[in-house]
């Protein structure tokens, strides 16, 4: 894949499973969207064991702009570290979406925009929602923003729900938010101080 390029994938019906890497990892393209197709199930599950080091990506990990769309379901479970993450601006709309991960649930560095959609997103030892990245971009955007246009969401966290590396904006939706001891699938809290 160029980096030129849109790339779409289609899941239908698919369960994918590594204990070794990221079951899915994107390293290029312009654009990458990932649609869980109507009356559909989709599972991927990342059983890596969790260490200290190396503690890169997600379950589904992008180097570039990343939508997750379609009016599927898809449930995302990793045991080692992120649920869904991109390096760039990861996009939520439509689907039925359930993440577990032990650090983020959703991470986009540069942003992270939930659009739509019915999203179920839980971290034992992290936050639900997050974006690292608060610079300006070389055309002059805002990074680290978190968005939530509409869709019903809930957030399960042992430390932030939502933790925003620049700001926060909520147009609509219905957000019900539970924490550290709240949330029923929170585990204990390790302070790293890299």
């Amino acid at each position: 894949v160029l980096e030129e390029d849109n790339v779409i994938l289609n899941l239908r019906g698919v369960k994918i499973t590594s204990t070794t890497t990221n079951p899915i990892y994107i390293e290029s393209g312009k654009e990458v969207d990932i649609s869980a197709k109507s009356e559909t199930q989709n599972y991927i599950y990342d059983k890596r064991t969790a260490t200290t080091t190396d503690m890169v990506g997600g379950a589904i990990y992008s180097l570039v702009d990343l939508d997750i769309k379609g009016k599927g379901y898809l449930e995302v479970s990793s045991t080692y570290n992120n649920g869904i993450a991109s390096t760039k601006d990861l996009t939520i709309k439509n689907l039925t979406l359930e993440v577990n991960a032990p650090n983020n649930a959703l991470k986009g560095n540069d942003s992270l925009t939930i659009e739509s959609g019915t999203i179920k997103a839980i971290s034992s030892s992290g936050d639900a929602l997050k974006t690292e990245n608060s610079d300006i971009s070389s055309k002059g955007n805002q990074r680290g923003i978190i968005t939530i246009l509409d869709g019903t969401l809930d957030l399960y966290a042992a430390c932030d729900g939502i933790d925003a590396a620049y700001d926060l904006v909520i147009e609509g939706g219905t957000i019900n938010i539970y924490t550290e001891k709240y949330s029923t699938y929170s585990g204990d809290v390790t302070v790293n101080s890299t």
